[in-house]
């Protein structure tokens, strides 16, 4: 449902009628109240702002709409198998791709891109005040995430923040623990043809608007954990596309998976525990993504998809990351090949700083592998004792 054509702006008002159903009338809670409060106003100041920019856009750069997606390259993957690393070693190549920053994502339209860029260029020019307090602000709002996944404005991020205004994305579980009570949100694949319709439409007008802002001659390079329940959409809007899918022992990534997107629970549901139905929601959706990915490879083009190992893209990124242009038949530039040997020096050494178990979150091995068996067998992942 949409005030505006869906290429303006869409928003799934069931979702949003939903969420403050659950978190303050059927699952009230003060800290919940108070924290769905501030989204809300947070959300429908941005989306106010990001509606009239984009309204701007259709005045003063109607041109945008010309903008072709050529072959873009997607990396997707379970949450937490590795796709931030080997999406930020993709962006060395900067002669090819151009890629979303954070703020990107915040603010998907064409005008508000350009004055950050004139605001930017001023700063510079006068010791960047501006830069020096965002670095500050991104130490503050992003503090929890350092060691879990590092973020910040002006750094490369993934593009789910484009689909935060339409609400159509599995990340507003980070506000909302009833993941059960609202199937919409999950699974974009498995929606009404017509809410697909209308979100692609969004979404992919929105890429044009970021292309024809930062780079109508480059690739576009997306990486998007949660781009796995939209991997039919993908072929559908971009037949072209390339995609690279990784792939790390489910043991490993479903505990994590649960642990970062139940952390935000603690702060404003320390009702709803680790070893919850709800929390458990989460492992089940990750278990949903391996099987998903298993079914859609086939429909897939073998010259358009590359399964990756988590493994090896941490312990031999370098040779990894030419791998997979190999497999592309894509170039590779001598000041890429150059960047990414810097870079892949010193991220041999990498290791996870946390840990997390099955039964923290009241799972058993079998729980795991038994849904799950081909993705163990084919890939020779050695099973836990249940």
């Amino acid at each position: 449902m949409s005030f505006f054509h869906p290429s303006i702006m869409y928003v799934h008002l069931p979702t949003l009628k939903r969420l403050l159903y659950y978190n303050i009338i059927k699952h009230f809670s003060i800290r919940r109240f108070v924290f769905t409060l501030v989204f809300l106003i947070l959300y429908l100041l941005l989306l106010t702002v990001v509606t009239v920019g984009r309204l701007v856009d259709e005045l003063l750069f109607f041109g945008y709409r010309n903008t072709k997606i050529d072959k873009p390259v997607f990396i997707i993957a379970n949450p937490r198998s590795g796709t931030t690393y080997l999406h930020r070693l993709l962006c060395l190549d900067e002669e090819r791709y151009s890629y979303t920053l954070l703020y990107h994502t915040i603010l998907p339209c064409i005008s508000l891109v350009k004055l950050i860029q004139v605001l930017g260029w001023l700063d510079s020019k006068v010791g960047s005040p501006l830069r020096n307090f965002f670095d500050w602000l991104n130490g503050v709002v992003f503090a929890g995430w350092k060691n879990i996944h590092p973020m910040g404005f002006n750094q490369s991020e993934e593009d789910e923040g484009m689909f935060v205004f339409p609400l159509m994305t599995p990340g507003i579980f980070l506000l909302i623990p009833f993941i059960n009570e609202m199937d919409d949100s999950k699974f974009m694949d498995e929606m009404p043809a017509h809410k697909r319709k209308a979100l692609m439409q969004y979404y992919v007008n929105s890429l044009q608007r970021f292309m024809y802002a930062t780079g109508r001659n480059k690739i576009f390079l997306s990486k998007n954990v949660m781009s796995t329940g939209r991997f039919q959409c993908l072929i559908e809007h971009f037949p072209d596309a390339k995609v690279v899918y990784l792939i790390r022992n489910p043991y490993n990534v479903i505990p994590s998976f649960i642990s970062m997107f139940t952390a935000a629970w603690k702060a404003h549901s320390p009702d709803v525990g680790d070893d919850s139905p709800e929390a458990r929601a989460w492992g089940e959706l990750g278990i949903r993504y391996y099987q998903y990915f298993y079914e859609m490879r086939a429909k897939f083009p073998k010259n358009q998809l590359v399964t990756v190992a988590y493994k090896n893209l941490v312990e031999r990124p370098y040779e990894t990351v030419t791998s997979i242009y190999q497999q592309f038949d894509m170039p590779m530039s001598d000041a890429f090949l150059n960047r990414l040997e810097e870079k892949t020096k010193v991220s041999r050494t990498y290791k996870s700083k946390h840990s997390y178990s099955l039964e923290q979150y009241g799972l058993t091995a079998k729980d795991i592998h038994e849904p799950l068996d081909m993705i163990f067998e084919e890939f020779g992942f050695e099973k836990l004792e249940a």
